[in-house]
């Protein structure tokens, strides 16, 4: 396998992890409390009419509930599209919030934090609870979902490496001596073949080369025992 394939997978592998660990920290931070707490903390009670003035986040989220069996309007003053009363039967969710002794109307939304002022009209009480959004949570679980689909993505380019990228195919080199070639030569009309080293007295190709053929020792004999020179 490939350098460039181990590491392919290895990032992805690695990138999957993060990404399921970020989604179950991130997860667990931004549900528990919309599990704990559907309906959020109790923010301000009071009885209609009347107003109320306070401080409301972007990231908030504020229910507005009714004594049982009354009518009350609701309405964000100075609020515009994106900012103001939002019925729940603009979202379908009337049945979805429960509180004894009160129903639930809608919820207030804003995208401009800060002091805003709620007027209530009509009569029996009303109550605003308030649910406020991790947003580091929210991130943790967005980046874990965005890593997973670019984990996924480069584990499947890793597996198309493990099929297209092939290992390099070994080289092996042929040793060809010919019988009676000296060696260090090249054979005639095979350039470039590698030549085996040649000790004397061993056979190449069955045969030894001549050049080193052993010559036969001559004994040697004390100078008493030679014939004299001849002079001229």
């Amino acid at each position: 396998m490939r350098i460039l394939t181990k590491i392919t997978l290895g990032v992805g592998v690695v990138m999957l992890i993060g990404s399921i660990v970020a989604i179950i920290a991130g997860g667990g931070s931004f549900m528990g409390d919309l599990v704990e707490n559907p309906t959020g903390t109790e923010k301000w009670t009071g009885t209609s009419p009347t107003t109320y003035e306070g401080n409301f986040e972007m990231m908030g989220i504020y229910y507005v509930f009714v004594e049982e069996g009354e009518t009350v309007d609701v309405e964000l003053v100075g609020g515009d599209a994106d900012s103001r009363f939002i019925p729940c039967g603009e979202n379908n969710d009337c049945e979805y919030y429960e509180w004894a002794g009160y129903t639930y109307v809608g919820g207030i939304s804003v995208m401009t934090e800060g002091t805003w002022e709620v007027k209530f009209t009509g009569d029996g009480d009303v109550m605003i609870r308030e649910q406020i959004i991790d947003i580091g949570g929210a991130m943790a679980v967005g980046l874990g979902f965005w890593g997973a689909c670019c984990s996924i993505c480069v584990l499947g380019l890793g597996i198309i490496f493990i099929f297209t990228l092939k290992d390099p195919q070994q080289q092996t080199g042929v040793l060809m001596v010919q019988p009676g070639q000296i060696p260090g030569q090249p054979i005639a009309g095979q350039a470039g073949v590698v030549q085996a080293q040649v000790q004397p007295g061993v056979p190449v190709g069955g045969a030894i080369h001549p050049a080193f053929e052993q010559q036969p020792r001559k004994e040697w004999t004390p100078p008493s025992e030679q014939p004299p020179s001849q002079g001229f």
